[in-house]
C-alpha cells in the first residue's frame, strides 16, 4: 500500500474521532493484508515487543507517585506554599496557578491531566476573586504546558525511549526550558493583571513564619524532583529505580499524614491502570506502525525530502516545530511523540543536530500545539472543565500564545539553553 493512501486513511480516521491506537493498529493490519512482503507474525511480535522495555516501567511508577502525592495531602500543601509564595504579587492566585504547575510538574502524567486537575481546583476560586473565566481558563491551560517540560515528565521518558536517548540527559536538558516557560508565563500574567486591574497584591502584613511554615509542610514534595535528577545524573539509580523510589517515598506520606482512605487508594490505583493501559496501547500500536513505515523506508524518504528543503540545522528545527504545532492541535502529545519522533530523527542526525536538543524542542512544540486554537486538545480539556467556549479562549489567548512561541524559538536559536548544562 502506498504512503499516500496510508496518510489519507490516517487523516480520515483521526478526523472521524477514531482513537489513535486503533487507527495505528488498523493501518498496520491493512498494510500487512495488502503487502505480501509484510509477515503477519512479525506484526504481532512488534506489538508485543513494543511494550517489553525495562525503562518503560518508569511511566506507570511515576504516574503512581503522582497519584499518591494527591491523596496523601502533599499536593494540597504544595498548593498552599505556592499561594503563600505569590501572595504579595499582582494577580497572586493566577501566579500561584503557574507556580503550582512548576512545583508538581511531571507527576500528573500529561499536560491535559494537569490542566483538568487545576481547572477543577483553581479556576472556580479565581472566578470568585474577580478574574474573568476566560482569563482563568487560559492561565490554567498554558500552565499545563509546564508539566511535560519539568522532570520527571512522562513525555520526556517516552521520547527518550522511542529515540533511544538517555532519560537522565533528557531530564537535565529540560530544566532550563521548563524554568523559562514558567518565567515567561508569570511575566505575561504580571503585565496583564496590572493592566486590567485584576487582584491587586495583598499588602497586609504577613504573619511571622507563615511562608517558612508553608515551605516546611511542602518540603517533602519539593525535594523529590531534585532527588530524582541528582540520583540519575550521578548514577545512583536508573530512571526506573528512581520511579520506584518515588513511589515508596510518596507512599510513606500516606501513612505519616493519615489523610488517606482505602477508597482513595483504590481510586488512585484504578487511575494508574487506566492511564498506563492507554499509554501502553498507543506504544504497542505505534511499534507495529513504525515497523510498517520502516519497511517502506518512510523515515529515509522524509529525511531526504526535508534535507532537500534546507540543510541549515536551525531552519530544519523550525520546519519540524511548525509541523508539530499543527499536528499537536489534532493529536495528543504522547501519540505524536510515539509516531513522529522516530520518523524525523534520521533527518535530524543527518544534519548534525544534537538528538537531545531535538528531543526537547519536539516535546515543547508538540504540546504547544495542544493549546493552539482552533482545535488544540489541551484547550478543549480546559474549556470542558471550566465551561468556557473555545471561541472565547481563542479570542483572549494570543498574549500567552505569542509568549510561549517566542520561548520555543529561543530554544531553537540558542541550543546552549537546552544542552549547555549536559
Amino acid at each position: 500500500m502506498s504512503i499516500g493512501i496510508l496518510g489519507l486513511l490516517f487523516v480520515v480516521m483521526v478526523l472521524c474521532g477514531v482513537p489513535i491506537a486503533f487507527t495505528l493498529l488498523t493501518l498496520s493490519v491493512v498494510s500487512v493484508i495488502y503487502n505480501p512482503a509484510l509477515i503477519e507474525l512479525i506484526l504481532v511480535q512488534r506489538i508485543v515487543i513494543g511494550t517489553q522495555s525495562f525503562p518503560l516501567l518508569a511511566v506507570p511508577l511515576f504516574i503512581l507517585a503522582g497519584e499518591l502525592m494527591n491523596i496523601s495531602g502533599i499536593s494540597g500543601r504544595v498548593m498552599n506554599f505556592a499561594q503563600a509564595l505569590t501572595k504579595k504579587l499582582p494577580g497572586g492566585l493566577a501566579q500561584s496557578n503557574i507556580v503550582l504547575s512548576m512545583l508538581l510538574a511531571g507527576m500528573s502524567g500529561s499536560a491535559n491531566a494537569d490542566a483538568a486537575m487545576q481547572g477543577k481546583i483553581l479556576v472556580p476560586e479565581m472566578v470568585e476573586r474577580g478574574y474573568p473565566k476566560s482569563f482563568s481558563t487560559i492561565v490554567t491551560a498554558f500552565s499545563g504546558l509546564i508539566s511535560p517540560m519539568i522532570p520527571p515528565g512522562i513525555s520526556l521518558i517516552i521520547l527518550a525511549f522511542v529515540c533511544n536517548l538517555s532519560i537522565g540527559a533528557m531530564f537535565v536538558a529540560a530544566i532550563i526550558p521548563g524554568a523559562l516557560l514558567a518565567i515567561g508565563l508569570m511575566t505575561v500574567t504580571h503585565f496583564l493583571v496590572k493592566r486590567r486591574g485584576y487582584e491587586p497584591p495583598d499588602n497586609s502584613p504577613r504573619k511571622p513564619g507563615t511562608l517558612r511554615k508553608a515551605l516546611l509542610r511542602s518540603f517533602p514534595a519539593l525535594i523529590l524532583p531534585i532527588f530524582i535528577i541528582v540520583g540519575i545524573r550521578f548514577g545512583v539509580f536508573t530512571p526506573t529505580e528512581a520511579a520506584a523510589c518515588a513511589v515508596v517515598y510518596t507512599g510513606l506520606f500516606c501513612f505519616i499524614y493519615r489523610e488517606t482512605s482505602w477508597k482513595q487508594v483504590k481510586k488512585a490505583l484504578t487511575n494508574v491502570v487506566k492511564s498506563t493501559a492507554a499509554i501502553l496501547l498507543i506504544i504497542a500500536a505505534s511499534s507495529a506502525f513504525s515497523w510498517v513505515l520502516t519497511f517502506q523506508q518512510v523515515p529515509q524518504q522524509i529525511a531526504m525530502t526535508i534535507t532537500q528543503v534546507s540543510s541549515n540545522p536551525t531552519v530544519m528545527l523550525m520546519i519540524i516545530a511548525l509541523l508539530l504545532l499543527v499536528i499537536g492541535m489534532f493529536i495528543e502529545g504522547t501519540a505524536s511523540i510515539l509516531i513522529l519522533a522516530p520518523i524525523f530523527l534520521p533527518a535530524v542526525q543527518q544534519l548534525g543536530i544534537d538528538p537531545i536538543h531535538y528531543g526537547i524542542v519536539f516535546v515543547y512544540f508538540v504540546h504547544l500545539g495542544g493549546v493552539t486554537p482552533p482545535v488544540g486538545t489541551i484547550m478543549f480539556t480546559a474549556c470542558s472543565v471550566t465551561g468556557l467556549s473555545t471561541m472565547e479562549f481563542a479570542k483572549h489567548c494570543m498574549n500567552y500564545l505569542f509568549t510561549v512561541i517566542g520561548i520555543g524559538l529561543l530554544l531553537i536559536l540558542f541550543p546552549p539553553l537546552v544542552i549547555g548544562i549536559l
